[in-house]
């Protein structure tokens, strides 16, 4: 499961669930949190979404009619009564799916729908039974992460359909163009993940594309970030990261 901000995180942070559908036959469920702050945006937005998860062989949903609004830390202290609907709702979607790892932005991913998110997540699997646990994957895309602990490498094929479905958002790469500047993200993150992950002045990772995140297990109520730190190749398989 993926908790997008907005439609197109899926596929910014999209190379781990795309490896896990093609290579692990897992069923990808997007759940787009918001459909943005412009609410005149939003229906072509929703579309935008469904054309891009078709791409990519992932299924979409909405937590409400119009997805959520204001999913912010600001939100999260002035409404609360609101904010503990939503994350109510979060919990009901969780807990029917009953996931095998969800996916969400690091706490201090720069953006305010990102952080909104992590904390509404967070918010919501703390509202689940204390026997529910799942792995836990914190993705980066607006600001990078202190503390990753995986890298995984993205095969040329992955990245032509991440690009191919974050085409699919119109709106977005016309004001933004988030699609041109994905492949050298990638490759910048190779670079970073290599002295993040690996020893200081150790040789590269082999990898041209890569993405960065952070692995864990919610367990008992709480977070538990792995203590291993890993590069995931192309061809390594991907069913141990869960075991």
């Amino acid at each position: 499961m993926i908790l997008s901000p907005h439609p197109d995180d899926e596929c910014l942070t999209g190379v781990l669930p795309l490896r896990l559908l093609r290579e692990q036959n897992w069923q990808i469920i997007v759940v787009a949190v918001t459909l943005g702050s412009n609410q005149s945006r939003r229906v072509a937005r929703n579309l935008e979404l469904a054309k891009a998860c078709a791409v990519l062989g992932f299924s979409a949903l909405l937590p409400v009619e119009d997805g959520f609004s204001n999913i912010n830390a600001r939100a999260r202290e002035d409404d609360p009564a609101a904010w503990r609907k939503n994350a109510v709702r979060l919990a009901e979607i969780i807990a029917h799916y009953a996931p095998q790892a969800i996916l969400m932005p690091h706490a201090a991913d720069w953006n305010a729908t990102h952080i909104g998110t992590h904390l509404l997540a967070r918010d919501a699997l703390a509202k689940l039974p204390q026997d529910f646990g799942c792995s836990i994957i914190e993705t980066e895309y607006w600001q990078p992460m202190l503390d990753p602990n995986l890298m995984i490498e993205a095969k040329e094929t992955d990245v032509a359909a991440l690009l191919s479905a974050l085409a699919c958002h119109m709106g977005e790469v016309a004001r933004n163009p988030y699609d041109r500047r994905f492949i050298p993200y990638l490759i910048d993150n190779v670079r970073r993940g290599s002295e993040f992950l690996g020893a200081k002045g150790a040789a590269a990772a082999e990898m041209d594309f890569a993405e960065i995140y952070k692995i864990g297990l919610w367990s008992r109520g709480k977070f538990m970030p792995s203590a291993l730190k890993r590069f995931i190749g192309a061809e390594d398989p991907l069913g141990a990261l869960f075991e």
